[in-house]
């Protein structure tokens, strides 16, 4: 089973620069939450909006889906990413988030399969964006690059690390699993 895996220059430069500045110019960037919709600036600075990026950039979520097929396969079950957002991430000098997992035992988020991040940009130092790996707790570092794609469980501990210098922008969703109706279930 893939634990995690990371495909450099998903997006190309001008489709990132094209979704940053579609962003800046039409979202409405709040305070980044943790939890049950808590602010909690000692884990969490950035500011963050969600949409839908479907009508304005259709070749997105081809792209993704594409890429994480062929990299993930869970037997009798499809990725799903119906009714999945994605969250467009600013964070600026001095912000980052702290240790977290995306999913949980119950709950809004206990469907989440894997998170995807999408890197935007690379003119910006800190901002790193790194995992933990049990079970010797091994710290994983992925290696930036304006649009590169980073896929992982949502239930391994990550983080970014603190923004020195520029600005960090980013893509996050996450993909649930919906049962295969066509797959044959058989005992050998």
């Amino acid at each position: 089973m893939i634990e995690h895996f990371t495909t450099k220059k998903l997006l190309t430069d001008s489709e990132c620069d094209s979704i940053i500045e579609y962003s800046l110019k039409n979202l409405n960037l709040k305070p980044g939450l943790i939890g049950n919709d808590a602010l909690d600036e000692k884990n969490r600075k950035s500011d963050v909006s969600f949409t839908n990026y479907d009508l304005e950039f259709p070749f997105l979520k081809t792209k993704l889906l594409n890429e994480i097929s062929n990299k993930i396969i869970v037997k009798g079950y499809d990725i799903n990413f119906e009714n999945q957002p994605f969250q467009f991430t600013r964070y600026s000098v001095g912000e980052f988030y702290n240790w977290h997992t995306d999913s949980s035992f119950s709950g809004p988020f206990s469907d989440r399969y894997c998170s995807v991040v999408i890197q935007l940009n690379d003119t910006y130092s800190g901002g790193d964006l790194q995992m933990r790996k049990t079970p010797n707790d091994e710290l994983i570092t992925f290696e930036n690059g304006k649009g590169n794609l980073f896929v992982f469980l949502s239930n391994i501990l990550h983080r970014v690390t603190e923004v020195t210098n520029g600005t960090r922008y980013s893509l996050v969703s996450w993909f649930t699993l919906k049962p295969n109706q066509s797959f044959k279930k058989t005992l050998i």
